[in-house]
Formats: C-alpha cells, structure tokens, sequence
C-alpha cells in the first residue's frame, strides 16, 4: 500500500507544477496587461511621469497590434472592399435592369470594376443609347510607385483600388482620389500626370474658383498639446487642390466645430468610449451663387458620424447653419436650388452587422430635403425610393437634377437609378459576369451642357478610347 502511495507522489508533484507554472503565467499577462494599460492610459493623458520620448514609445507599442493585422492584410492580399459581390446573394426581386434610355439627354461619368479590364476604371456614358464615349483606364502600378502607406489609409492591394467620383475637366483629363491619394489622369494616357500623395478620401468638387479642388482630407496640425487625441483622433478637413496637384490649404475640422463653440458636438457624444473617427467627412459641396441663405464660395459638408450637415462660409470661418438629422450616418448633402438642400441618408446605425444593417426589417435609404425658407424637412422621392428600395450600408450618393428628377448610386451593390418626378426612367446594374456584380465608385450623372466642352476636346484629340483600348491589350 505504501509503494502504490509513493509511486503516485511524482505524478501529483508534476501536476502541482505545471497548475503552479500556469496559475504564475496567468498572473503575470495580467499584471502587465495592467501595467501597459496604465501606461498607455497615462501617455494618452499626457501624464508628468513619462517624458516626451517615452510617451511616444508607450504609444507606439500600444498601435503595434493594428499594425500587424494591417500587414497581415496586405501580404495576404485580402481586402475589406472587395470589388466583386455575388450575385445571388445581393439581387433582389424587384430589381429591374432598365438601360440605356433614349429620353435621358444626360451622361453617366461611370467609375468602377470593368469585367474586360478587370479594373476600376472610369467612362463617360450616353444615356440615350449606352454608347461609351470615352474611357480612362489608370495604370494602378504607376500610381502605386507614387503612394506611400499612411496611418489613416493603409495602402491597398492594387486589385482593390478604385478611382473615387471623379471629376471630368474641360480638356478631357480626370481627377479622382484613391482614399490616400488624388490622381490626375490625362485624356491620353493611363500613366498619371500626377499624383498627390496625401490623404483624401470621399468627394471631389470644383472649387468657385475653377482651378481648384475642394475635398476632405486629414489634418495632422490640430491638438499639438494633447497627445490623446494628436495620436489617436483622425480629425477630417477641407483640402483645396489645385488643378496641377498643389495643396493650397487645408483646414482642421476639428479646429472650425470647436472654433465656433460645437467642442461638445465633436467630442462629447461617445459616452465612456473613444471615438476616433469622430466626424467622417465625406461630401464637401460649393455654392455658385448667393441667395438668402447663404453666399457665393460656401461649402455644404457632410459628417458622417456625427449625422450632421453643416453651412460653413471659408472666407469668415463661420459655420451659419447646421442640423443634425433625421438623416442618419448620412451621404452627398448637396444644394437643389435658392432655398433648398438634398441629403442621401443611409439611414442605418454606427457598427451594424451587414445582417441587420438598419433599425428594424424593411428600413430602406432615404433622401431628404431641408427648405431653409419653411424650416422644414421632406421625401419628395419616398415612394418611388420604397419601391426601388436601396439599401447601400455604406457610400452612395443621391443628386436631384435640374429637371426635378433624381439620380442615386447604390455603391455597394453597382446599381444605378435615374427618376423622373413620378417613376423609374432607368436602372443600370455594373453586371460582371454571370455570378458578380461590380460595386461601383461615386460616379457622376451630367448633363448635356456639362459635357459639352469634355466632349469636344476629346473629339478634337482623337486618341482617348481606341488608344486606351490597345494600350490595354499589349
């Protein structure tokens, strides 16, 4: 009895040891969890016991994680927007595929994943019969030599890049962004003119002026002597960019809502939790002419997270109007008329998983128009928009048009949809093959008089679509 007891000590005893080894291994990870935690904590404080040096250390450890999965992303070659979505799973039953229409008079400037290129690229579109009357197609690898990666747009995959809303110039060249670039395509050639190296995301729009650009970008000068927040807060601005790729300004939005006493607005609607991408610009629009609410040069801006659309006037610094809702997590706030402004709103809540990505079943996009003269906000288009029902999560743009009709992008899912006052004039879905469809990429609908010049340097140029088409095939 006493041999079978002895000989059961030493496996008792190995137990003991690694229960010891595991329980000391446990205490250990949290008390440096503990530790770290409070260092960052302190660093992000700007806390006395850390110098300059050290805080930057601390924070540096603390964004290493981030930074390994964003490389994990990239030698992997997966990307969280792909440009292709099945088919199956993203058509709907009351889809209708509607294209071309002969009493459309206007133009589709198209951005997006083209199945012959296998690319995003960019085309000028006739309505009336689908004719493309001109092609640009971006040699990706070019641009990619020209960007660097950066804190607030990693560099994507060149299979997943995508020109964003592109702006067609008199002389026929493009200018688009890429999300941590802008780029300027000439009529002739798929190797950039140049690009700009910067971060700009969303919206691209002419400035009064003509030879510039107005588009939000990220500003790194604002909250110097808070580290928290010079660190950890991507604080979105208004970038002017010239049209030979200069950056002329570029304002800190952060600085404006707090510079016109909306601190609380920025800062203090996150409950406990940090929110580092407070305000998410994504559309800057231009006023072309005074009226009783606003002035020539004004820009209408939309925040994203914040829900928010603002009035700001550059030449004084003053935001003269902003309201926030009943649009929600909004997109392409944009001026209609004298008296009225039109808001795409996703109208879909901050995190949401792509199952439940509005509020209740059957919530749709929505888009509103403020009349600053009544005070008073409509959905002219409700009922045309209920039976069409798109539900982009995220992107989209919506404009209403000279003649009272309007034209949406569902980004997410490559459909396009062109309204008259009472129904559906046409539906253009980017089909890839016959499984996918190509998400498209904040294109433009123009009119005849806005393509008029465009499409006479190109006629008088010669070279654009045949000599795009064999330089892609060599």
């Amino acid at each position: 009895m006493k041999e079978s007891q002895n000989k059961s000590h030493p496996e008792e005893s190995r137990v003991a040891f690694w229960i010891w080894i595991i329980a000391a291994l446990m205490t250990l990870t949290i008390v440096t969890v503990l530790i770290t935690a409070g260092l960052v904590w302190h660093a992000m404080r700007n806390g006395p016991r850390l110098s300059e040096a050290q805080t930057k250390m601390v924070l540096a450890v603390a964004e290493f994680p981030s930074l390994v999965k964003q490389a994990l992303v990239e030698i992997s070659g997966e990307s969280t927007t792909p440009l292709l979505i099945d088919k199956t799973a993203t058509e709907k039953p009351y889809w209708i595929r509607k294209f071309p229409s002969h009493e459309d008079k206007g133009y589709l400037l198209f951005s997006g994943v083209d199945p012959k290129i296998k690319y995003s690229i960019i085309q000028l579109i006739r309505l009336s019969d689908g004719e493309v009357m001109a092609q640009w197609i971006p040699d990706w690898e070019a641009i990619y030599q020209k960007i660097s990666n950066k804190k607030w747009a990693p560099k994507e995959q060149i299979k997943v890049s995508r020109a964003f809303h592109p702006v067609l110039l008199d002389n026929g060249d493009i200018i688009f962004n890429t999300f941590n670039s802008m780029v300027r395509l000439d009529l002739c050639s798929t190797e950039p003119e140049w690009v700009l190296d910067k971060v700009m995301h969303h919206s691209n729009e002419i400035a009064l002026d003509g030879v510039s650009i107005w588009t939000p970008a990220v500003s790194d000068a604002y909250f110097a002597d808070n580290l928290k927040l010079k660190n950890q807060l991507r604080d979105d601005s208004l970038a002017r960019v010239s049209l030979n790729g200069q950056m002329l300004e570029n304002r800190s939005f952060s600085k404006i809502l707090i510079d016109n006493g909306l601190r609380e607005l920025l800062l203090g609607t996150s409950g406990m939790s940090f929110q580092g991408d407070p305000i998410h610009i994504n559309q800057i629009s231009v006023a072309h002419k005074d009226t009783a609410y606003w002035m020539r040069g004004d820009l209408l801006i939309s925040a994203r997270h914040l829900s928010t659309v603002f009035l700001y006037r550059p030449s004084t610094g003053k935001i003269v109007w902003h309201q926030q809702g009943p649009w929600m997590n909004q997109h392409s706030a944009r001026f209609v008329d004298d008296d009225r402004i039109s808001v795409f709103s996703n109208n879909v809540y901050g995190g949401a998983p792509t199952s439940q990505t509005f509020v209740k079943p059957g919530d749709i996009n929505r888009v509103f128009v403020y009349d600053f003269g009544a005070k008073r906000v409509t959905e002219p288009f409700a009922k045309l928009l209920e039976e069409a029902k798109p539900i982009t999560m995220t992107e989209g743009r919506a404009e209403i048009l000279p003649d009272g009709g309007l034209f949406i992008e569902e980004s997410s899912f490559g459909r396009h949809l062109r309204f008259t006052n009472d129904q559906l004039l046409w539906s253009r879905v980017n089909d890839y093959d016959e499984s996918r469809i190509g998400i498209v990429s904040w294109s433009r609908y123009l009119t005849q008089e806005a393509v008029k010049k465009p499409l006479a340097a190109i006629a008088a140029r010669h070279c654009n679509k045949q000599f795009l088409i064999q330089k892609n095939e060599q």
